[in-house]
């Protein structure tokens, strides 16, 4: 995960979705926090590359990635090799691919994901 000043708000927003997964029963939920089960790398095939995502948890049957960013991380390269990568998994194995986002912060991540051409449902949190 790449280092950046809000790295604190980073966290929280993991921890936040975290908790809320596990209240709602999601099963395997994993997130890349320390004391936490790790979710596993996920990389291109073609090159070996990969990045682990924030979280990654399944409901119904279905499973769903989780990337957490701040105001600050939207349009970062990294931000963007992330969401590629990860929202091609989702789109390979049925998934979900979700981006979180603080409130304010929103549109940012919408623009940023269409200018991209990737697919994302996008989350709000406080």
């Amino acid at each position: 995960m790449a280092k950046r000043e809000s790295q604190s708000q980073h966290d929280q927003i993991v921890r936040d979705v975290y908790d809320y997964l596990i209240s709602k029963g999601c099963k395997n939920v994993k997130a890349d926090l320390k004391g936490l089960l790790q979710p596993d790398l996920i990389y291109w095939e073609s090159t070996g590359k990969g990045h682990i995502p924030d979280m990654t948890a399944s409901w119904n049957g279905t499973g769903a990635i989780f990337e957490a960013e701040t105001g600050d991380s939207v349009f970062d390269q990294h931000t963007e090799d992330q969401w590629r990568l990860f929202a091609a998994n989702a789109a390979q194995y049925g998934k979900t691919f979700m981006v979180v986002i603080p409130k304010g912060s929103e549109a940012s991540a919408k623009s940023r994901l269409a200018q991209l051409g990737i697919q994302a449902e996008v989350w709000t949190v406080a």
